[in-house]
């Protein structure tokens, strides 16, 4: 018997902080870029400088905008809902989430909850990237950003990885 899954849209937060801080960040690189090209060009003056940074606007404004609304779109979150609970391996998926370079912070009998390992990526998504895996009833809900759920969805409805069924057929 295969798993069922169903996806549903969750609910996401720090939209704005993240689409700031990436504006902001943005706004800062191209203000270093502009300025390192200046200056190897031999041609550095602030009058100079700040013309330049006006005509190029597309580059020093409207680039960091794009980056940042894109950035920000894409911390949109969705619950997995995967069931019956009994033939999911929540191991396989707790190994998937570590695959995905992310760690335990909180755990229960039927929760668990990861952030992520490394300290850059933690803070370049504000720690709002906090993935769960909650069993309830007889499905289990795994609570993802979208662009981590188009990895895992595959895995789930055409692979038999996350099967108990699979693992005892191979022992056999």
């Amino acid at each position: 018997m295969a798993l069922e899954v169903h996806v549903k849209s969750a609910e996401s937060k720090g939209h704005l902080e993240i689409f700031f801080l990436h504006f902001v960040l943005m706004l800062i690189a191209m203000f270093v870029f502009l300025a390192l090209i200046m200056l190897i060009g031999g041609s550095f003056t602030w009058p100079n400088f700040w013309k330049f940074y006006i005509t190029f606007i597309p580059l020093t404004m409207i680039l960091p905008l794009i980056v940042a609304i894109t950035t920000a779109v894409s911390y949109k979150r969705v619950n997995i809902h995967i069931s019956p609970a009994s033939k999911v391996n929540v191991d396989k998926l707790k190994d998937f989430m570590f695959s995905e370079d992310y760690i335990i912070i909180d755990k229960d009998k039927s929760y668990m909850q990861f952030i992520r390992r490394k300290n850059l990526p933690r803070l370049l998504s504000l720690n709002f990237d906090k993935p769960s895996i909650t069993i309830q009833n007889d499905e289990v809900i795994v609570n993802v950003l979208k662009r981590l759920s188009l990895v895992l969805l595959p895995q789930l409805t055409i692979g038999k990885r996350f099967l108990i069924e699979s693992e005892s057929k191979k022992n056999d």
